[in-house]
């Protein structure tokens, strides 16, 4: 999800989480989402798989998917780990409700 194509990386997002980060931008996705300043994904490190979610850890940021009807959607992206200790283990930019 960069900056280079953000009306493209819009529609990889779940609905909730569109609608989260247009309503705290106060702005549309495609103009939003830039701002967020996400990291390049780089490398795929690892994919967990649990049903209907699943997690993407990349060298740069973990991002959390669900799916839907239409197919795999974004949950949460720019995720990163907080301390083991928290009972919210990652911080995400980009999230939905």
């Amino acid at each position: 999800m960069t900056s280079r194509s953000p009306e493209r990386a819009c529609l990889l997002l779940a609905p909730q989480t569109k609608q989260e980060l247009e309503e705290s931008a106060k702005s549309d996705c495609a103009k939003a989402l830039p701002d967020e300043d996400l990291p390049e994904a780089g490398r795929v490190t690892g994919v967990d798989v649990a049903g209907d979610s699943a997690r993407v850890v990349t060298a740069s940021q973990t991002i959390f998917l669900a799916r839907f009807d239409v197919g795999w959607k974004v949950t949460a992206a720019g995720c990163k780990r907080l301390t083991t200790d928290d009972s919210r283990p990652y911080s995400c930019p980009v999230k939905g409700s």
